[in-house]
């Protein structure tokens, strides 16, 4: 019959199957108490979130901080007409860069208002986001600078 060859078949090998409990038991163990570590100690710190301590945040805040009020200045007073430049082309350059330093100070200005990482004095409040708000912020700020070069490149009478 087959029901008496199926039963044959489990109980066949208790020795073997003695074994496997134990692997298995000890795999749930272990299982279990590599659940129960912080995910903090099982990974490596990501590029750039290492250590923080040595750079000062609030200095690099006020730094760029007063960079972007002069380039929303910059952004505000510049003017471009078409009698300055010998071709039309030339102009519609400038209204091009012009309209992409608008959008890079726009993002700039919005990191700023949000300040991630600092508190509205401008201090310290959290190394991993005030890093990222400095890092952000430098690059935006770096991207207006090209822009302004490139405006500046541009010949005018």
């Amino acid at each position: 019959m087959k029901t008496h060859r199926l039963y044959a078949l489990t109980a066949s090998d208790q020795l073997g199957g003695l074994l496997y409990s134990k692997l298995f038991v000890v795999s749930l163990i272990l299982a279990l108490l590599f659940a129960s570590l912080p995910t903090r100690a099982l990974t490596a710190p990501a590029r750039g979130q290492g250590v923080t301590e040595n750079m000062n945040f609030e200095q690099g805040w006020k730094a760029k901080s007063s960079h972007l009020r002069w380039a929303g200045f910059y952004y505000d007073h510049v003017r471009f007409y078409p009698a300055d430049f010998e071709r039309p082309a030339d102009l519609a350059r400038v209204h091009g860069y012009l309209e992409k330093y608008g959008v890079a100070l726009r993002a700039a200005n919005t990191i700023f208002v949000n300040h991630a990482g600092f508190d509205i004095k401008g201090h310290v409040t959290n190394e991993v986001q005030a890093a990222q708000s400095v890092r952000d912020l430098a690059m935006y700020l770096q991207m207006m600078r090209g822009l302004r070069d490139k405006i500046e490149a541009i010949p005018q009478q």
